[in-house]
């Protein structure tokens, strides 16, 4: 009997064996050390390849999702929107409108007032600004502190036969303050004649020293309300106080004007309204210019005025023996 070797029991996975480089490299037959060892060291690089190489793509793949899914994405920046370049130019169209109107206002006469009533300062600054002509009259006219003025002569409405524009355009204002009730006359009423010389009328006898509108609009500067009692008594047919010497009567009348009211209070000559005219008046009036009242009030030093006495029921003021042609006002 002979006896047969057992087969040996398989160790390795059939459908693995001798597939992998170990396996072969154990099976394989080499001639030599050298080249077995070659072997092994070619077979330990391709499994580093394997184990290592393999890996690390996977993990670079993975790894730029996982941050992309991790990091919060950032708002998309919005284009410039097209008007802002329109709005740009929009602020530098109104800079330019703004620095024109003031440099076109500033080129503009301003008149500065004191006291309460100022709403007729756009009609003197239109009076300003006017080229005046017309009735035949020879005008000298100065600029200087944007003042208008014309010969004496011309501004004489009291004994000429016509108006100048100066003295119309004057009358023209006041009577504005006549039509929004800011100017009141009395009984009996003087205010026709400054309506006159408004229409351009030269009615004989009935003419007003343009000092004298001149002092009435500075109080409507100054005052909200003004009241006046006199101004040209040959035109109403008054023969009082001094009479025919008056300077309401005499060199054609209406070379004064008495105030019997201011801002509703009645007036003595010596009350604070009146003080406070006064003293506003002093500084413009040509020198000898004659005051009222001098009995009525407490001593005032004064530069131009010429204080005499008078009763206490209103403030006279007169131009019949002043040095000048004209107040000293814009």
């Amino acid at each position: 009997m002979v006896d047969v070797d057992q087969r040996p029991e398989l160790s390795d996975d059939p459908a693995t064996a001798f597939t992998t480089a170990e396996e072969l490299t154990a099976t394989q037959t080499f001639a030599s050390r050298r080249e077995r060892r070659e072997a092994e060291e070619r077979s330990r690089s391709r499994k580093r390849e394997r184990i290592v190489v393999k890996p690390t793509r996977a993990e670079r793949a993975e790894k730029p999702r996982a941050q992309r899914a991790a990091r919060p994405q950032r708002p998309a920046r919005s284009p410039r929107p097209a008007r802002t370049e329109r709005r740009r130019w929009g602020v530098h169209a109104v800079v330019m409108l703004a620095l024109a109107a003031f440099f076109g206002t500033a080129a503009l006469p301003a008149y500065a007032t004191t006291g309460e009533g100022s709403t007729v300062g756009a009609a003197r600054t239109a009076l300003a600004v006017q080229t005046l002509t017309g009735g035949g009259v020879t005008q000298v006219v100065a600029r200087d502190g944007l003042a208008i003025q014309e010969s004496p002569q011309a501004l004489d409405s009291t004994m000429n036969t016509t108006v100048s524009p100066t003295v119309q355009a004057l009358a023209v204002q006041i009577m504005g303050a006549v039509a929004a009730g800011r100017l009141v006359g009395s009984t009996p009423n003087h205010l026709p004649e400054i309506a006159n010389l408004a229409e351009g009328k030269a009615v004989p006898g009935c003419g007003v020293d343009y000092r004298v509108l001149q002092a009435i609009s500075i109080a409507l500067d100054n005052f909200n309300q003004v009241g006046i009692s006199d101004i040209n008594r040959r035109c109403t047919g008054q023969i009082e106080g001094a009479g025919t010497d008056s300077a309401h009567y005499a060199d054609g009348g209406g070379h004064a004007v008495d105030f019997y009211l201011l801002n509703g209070s009645p007036l003595t000559g010596g009350d604070a309204k009146s003080v406070q005219l006064i003293r506003i008046l002093d500084p413009l009036v040509p020198n000898g210019t004659g005051l009222g009242q001098i009995g009525c009030r407490a001593s005032m030093s004064l530069d131009n005025f010429k204080p005499f006495d008078d009763t206490c029921n209103h403030l006279h003021i007169d131009f019949l023996k002043s040095s000048g042609p004209a107040l000293r006002y814009g």
